[in-house]
């Protein structure tokens, strides 16, 4: 009775193997990022910020929406080392460094071109931890991106160039506001079922 229960369940099994779509993908990566911290327009005498080590890693889930365009979403974390010079007053100043460390959830669409090569974009919401000397990255930020797959059985392996502008509209208004601006390459492996 129970190898006749095991074959039952193999075959039932095997059936929804045949018949499934792959509608849903889930990935996880590993990005390199360079990143800066931007200001539109132009303080005099203020101090400088430089963005050291920074880094990325991730969780995306892709859900079909037709043959060729996928909703793209998932949690990232970015982890940078800001370098963090005071303005020049006249005596020597010491520089120090402090973490910026940021949570952002994409909602992208992810249009399929061809076999290998699709492109990616859409709004990011950002959550920045911890309170630091620079402007709170915490907002609506954007990222867009063009990448390659190769597919082989049910596993992807994709590398995905992308810019990100983070704290586009920012939660926190200031006046001459640093938005952090990146361009990376996301390196990952996804599986489909």
């Amino acid at each position: 009775m129970k190898a006749k229960s095991i074959l039952i369940l193999l075959l039932i099994v095997a059936s929804f193997k045949c018949y499934s779509q792959n509608d849903n993908e889930l990935r996880i990566y590993y990005g390199f990022v360079d990143s800066e911290l931007l200001r539109n327009g132009d303080l005099a005498g203020s101090g400088g910020y430089d963005n050291n080590n920074s880094y990325e890693f991730g969780l995306k889930y892709l859900r079909k929406l037709s043959n060729k365009l996928s909703l793209e979403t998932g949690i990232n974390f970015l982890n940078a080392k800001v370098k963090i010079t005071p303005a020049f007053t006249g005596t020597p100043v010491n520089s120090r460094q402090e973490d910026l460390k940021l949570v952002s959830i994409p909602i992208y669409a992810n249009y399929s071109i061809g076999k290998y090569f699709y492109i990616n974009g859409g709004p990011i919401l950002d959550f920045q931890s911890g309170e630091e000397s620079f402007d709170s990255q915490s907002g609506i930020g954007y990222g867009i991106g063009i990448g390659g797959k190769y597919k082989f059985d049910n596993f992807i392996i994709y590398v995905n160039p992308n810019f990100k502008k983070h704290s586009f509209i920012p939660f926190e208004k200031e006046n001459y506001h640093q938005k952090l601006t990146q361009f990376g390459i996301q390196i990952g492996l996804g599986y489909e079922f």
